[in-house]
């Protein structure tokens, strides 16, 4: 195996929360990372595993939003980067078209879904987002994404107009 430079040991330490998740995402074990950074004097162990999540993924760092607004993640999750926004307080927690905030009984979560102005899901600019209630999302975008009503729905609207229609 060839050396390990310490410009990639100190790059491995600033993209992960821990050593260990270093040296995961360097793909080398973890005794010969140790060794490479405790050569180059960057190895510092955290104190304590407290807060830093056990994945197999290597743990790297969610992208920072402003990169995400700036367009360099255009196929970040739509679930995740509405998340973020509430939590760090980019979007209000409520519909941008009709104020609903109200959280569901059974998770206690807000039925919301990130809207694009533009319809262009990989345009994630800050001014290009906002949150929906699935009510304002289906009247606003229904027709032109071609949302599709069930055929059942479309009979009992055709038979409360025959209902009350004025002939």
């Amino acid at each position: 195996m060839a050396k390990l430079s310490k410009s990639r040991i100190v790059w491995a330490i600033n993209e992960t929360q821990s050593m260990r998740q270093a040296s995961k995402l360097l793909n080398i074990a973890y005794n010969t990372f140790k060794k490479y950074a405790k050569l180059y004097e960057v190895f510092q162990p955290a104190p304590s595993a407290k807060g830093i999540s056990k994945t197999s993924s290597g743990g790297t760092k969610q992208p920072e939003l402003e990169t995400i607004f700036a367009g360099n993640n255009p196929n970040y999750s739509d679930t995740k980067l509405l998340y973020r926004c509430f939590r760090e307080g980019y979007l209000k927690e409520e519909c941008c078209n009709c104020g609903e905030e109200r959280c569901r009984a059974s998770d206690m979560t807000k039925p919301l879904i990130l809207d694009y102005m533009d319809d262009d899901s990989t345009n994630k600019s800050l001014i290009n987002l906002r949150a929906l209630c699935f009510n304002c999302f289906y009247i606003m975008k229904g027709q032109r994404l071609k949302v599709k009503q069930p055929k059942n729905i479309r009979q009992f609207q055709k038979a409360v107009g025959n209902l009350f229609s004025t002939e």
